[in-house]
């Protein structure tokens, strides 16, 4: 069963935005800077639903559950788009 983690965004961003900035972050490798990318090389791919400036993220989640990685993968995905878009996770 996935796991779903959900978050308010400050502004709505597009679905398919939301998207590319995942697939980029998730493919990114950024050797030696500490970022977890290069760390945690299996980035799960999501199903990433929008309804208004609301977003849920769902997921296969291994046994350990990273969702703190997750979370902090997705704000580095939609920050290096949109640095003024502030994220406030539910849950």
């Amino acid at each position: 069963m996935p796991d779903m983690i959900t978050a308010k965004l400050s502004e709505r961003i597009p679905q398919p935005a939301l998207i590319k900035m995942w697939e980029s972050e998730r493919t990114t490798f950024t050797t030696g800077t500490g970022d977890g990318i290069e760390t945690w090389l299996e980035a799960p791919k999501m199903v990433i639903e929008t309804k208004d400036n609301e977003v849920r993220l769902s997921f296969l989640a291994g046994p350990d559950h990273q969702h703190n990685k997750l979370k902090a993968a997705f704000e580095r995905a939609v920050h290096r788009y949109r640095l003024d878009v502030r994220i406030e996770w539910e849950g």
